[in-house]
């Protein structure tokens, strides 16, 4: 019988799982504080909906099978297709705009490696039926804000647009599923692959020459990108537009605070063949692979049967921030546990030390009961190896007079308190 997990599903111990909860809580901090309703969705789907628009490389990893009764499902392998699913069925009659968090954990079959697990958990927001610039710079905001909260000092944005890309295919000729195939390659920096697919498919030269230039186009310095890519892109009018759309967002995001390097990459490709507009990746220096990434999607709503709906999100990689914070920030983070322990000595009974742990925990005190049979000097250790600040004793001189011993590990006092005092009670952990 195998006593280890499959490849690449990791178990959480108690420390990975306090960091886990922390990055989740700032998460959940900042769907409060921009409006995001959290929802959820279920770890298994029809294959259909991923296939339909998520693009060549997730297609291959999948994690798919068929029920008992023959229908081909899947663990789903990212989440922005789900809310869509359900922004165009349960929530088609909700008035728009609507923004929409979660928190899930996907499945791909990657091969494993730093930052990349086959099961990994992610953090997104979705903001859906606005196709103003305020609506993806706000994904950029919330994005920034998440990894400040985090203490990611060294966070940077590299930031695109898909549809500058898309329009010169499409003003060539080339066609949407020729377009993806060209744009996965580019993602996954295979340019020779793309660049020997596009002559096969007999693409002009004038496109491959901008295209080309695009991709090597980029850098921090903002004004300059964008002169230059205007100038490519003069014969290209609808990319052009594309590229004002772009330099707009970029404009708003840091009028809104976003205070992080930004790389503008007007030949940025990402993978996911839903993006139509704005693309972006999220990193902190030092690392290869993206943190965060997203980008504008204003033709999946309709595709699952909606009504036509623009979209823009994001998807945060906790498992990949955990990684980073683990091993380079070198962070140790410590589980909740209760800072009193409770210990019993001889000849008190289990139905007192029952009690006395109730109604401390009715009060809100998170108590720890000694359940070994350590004498008191052991279980003063144990509670000190532990970090802890109180120590309750009970024996059978406190259950006659039905009273606690409350001991101050860091002052080294002791008062014995009524268990019937809330007051006192409360007092004496506040006090003492």
């Amino acid at each position: 019988m195998p006593l280890d997990t499959p490849r690449g599903m990791d178990d959480l111990l108690p420390e990975e799982v306090a960091l886990k909860r922390k990055i989740e809580e700032v998460i959940r901090e900042v769907f409060e504080l921009y409006g995001y309703l959290e929802i959820e969705t279920p770890t298994v789907e029809y294959y259909e909906l991923f296939a339909a628009k998520s693009g060549e490389e997730i297609r291959e990893r999948m994690f798919d099978f068929r029920d008992k009764a023959g229908r081909r499902l899947v663990l789903r392998p990212e989440v922005t297709a789900s809310i869509a699913r359900v922004v165009s069925t349960k929530l088609k009659a909700w008035p728009q705009p609507i923004r929409l968090g979660y928190i899930a954990d996907c499945y791909r079959y990657d091969e494993p490696q730093w930052g990349r697990r086959r099961r990994f958990w992610q953090g997104g927001f979705e903001l859906f039926g606005s196709r103003s610039p305020l609506a993806d710079a706000e994904i950029l905001q919330v994005s920034y804000d998440v990894f400040s909260r985090l203490g990611l000092e060294k966070q940077f944005f590299k930031i695109g647009h898909i549809g500058i890309l898309r329009n010169i295919l499409e003003e060539a000729g080339v066609g949407e599923e020729d377009q993806n195939r060209i744009l996965s390659l580019l993602d996954r920096k295979l340019i020779d692959e793309a660049s020997e697919f596009m002559s096969d498919i007999g693409l002009n030269s004038d496109a491959v020459a901008a295209l080309m230039k695009l991709i090597r186009l980029e850098g921090r310095d903002k004004e300059r990108i964008f002169r230059e890519a205007r100038d490519i892109l003069s014969p290209w009018s609808k990319a052009g537009e594309k590229l004002e759309n772009l330099i707009e967002i970029v404009e708003t995001a840091v009028e809104a605070g976003v205070n992080a390097p930004m790389i503008i990459s007007p030949g940025l490709a990402r993978g996911l063949e839903y993006y139509d507009g704005f693309i972006f990746e999220q990193g902190v220096e030092g690392v290869q692979v993206s943190l965060n990434g997203g980008g504008r999607y204003d033709r999946l709503v309709e595709l699952f049967g909606g009504k036509p709906t623009p979209g823009v999100g994001c998807a945060i990689g906790i498992t990949r921030i955990m990684h980073y914070m683990l091993d380079k920030l070198s962070v140790k983070p410590r589980p909740r546990e209760p800072e009193t322990l409770l210990v019993g000595v001889p000849r008190v009974s289990n139905r007192y030390i029952a009690k006395v742990a109730g109604r401390l925990r009715k009060l809100g005190i998170p108590v720890e009961v000694e359940v070994t049979g350590k004498r008191v000097p052991s279980a003063i250790e144990y509670a000190l190896k532990k970090g802890m600040k109180f120590v309750i004793i009970v024996g059978e001189k406190e259950e006659e007079k039905g009273e606690i011993s409350v001991k101050n590990l860091e002052r080294r006092t002791q008062i014995e308190v009524l268990l019937s005092d809330e007051k006192r009670i409360l007092e004496a952990f506040e006090r003492i």
